[in-house]
């Protein structure tokens, strides 16, 4: 449906790590807000929010953002199986405190990481890959942070959207 949950949202913390980040979500306003604390002691610096979404269609070209900026940066990722392996895809984006924001990013400008290292030869993203999206914002400094989500569209160039 196309109505925001925490249905199926889950956090990943730097503690896998040994990190003392924390990050939460929660559902305020009809938007999701991902918020919580960066912490760089025990070599931390990160956290993040992920779902599982269902299977996307070969058409899809494109992922839409509609946030409320806190002025951080932050990462679009989606998660995808290559040789049986997780690999991520990313894309950096910039928030301005307190400005709602919408973003679009293509497909093939996603780059492809492993524990946060490039991955020069991966394949190029495609859509029917993609089996989780989600959000990381990563510091090294601490730090507080909010972004509120109020949409996120894979977009096609024929139909426009298809639903999260």
């Amino acid at each position: 449906d196309n109505e925001l949950s925490l249905d199926g949202w889950n956090v990943t913390n730097d503690a896998v790590m040994g990190g003392l980040s924390i990050g939460n979500i929660q559902l305020t306003d009809k938007a999701l807000v991902f918020s919580g604390s960066i912490s760089t002691d025990n070599y931390g610096g990160f956290t993040s929010v992920f779902k599982k979404i269902p299977t996307l269609p070969d058409n899809v070209e494109s992922i839409s953002i509609n946030i409320l900026g806190d002025g951080n940066d932050y990462q679009l990722r989606v998660r995808t199986q290559v040789s049986g392996y997780d690999l991520a895809y990313k894309i950096d984006f910039k928030t301005k405190q307190g400005q709602r924001e919408k973003y679009t990013f293509k497909l093939a400008d996603f780059n492809a990481s492993f524990r946060g290292r490039i991955i020069d030869n991966a394949p190029l993203l495609e859509a029917k890959s993609i089996s989780y999206v989600g959000f990381l914002i990563k510091a090294k400094q601490e730090k507080n942070f909010s972004l509120s989500v109020q949409q996120i569209k894979f977009m096609d160039s024929s139909i426009g959207k298809v639903q999260l």
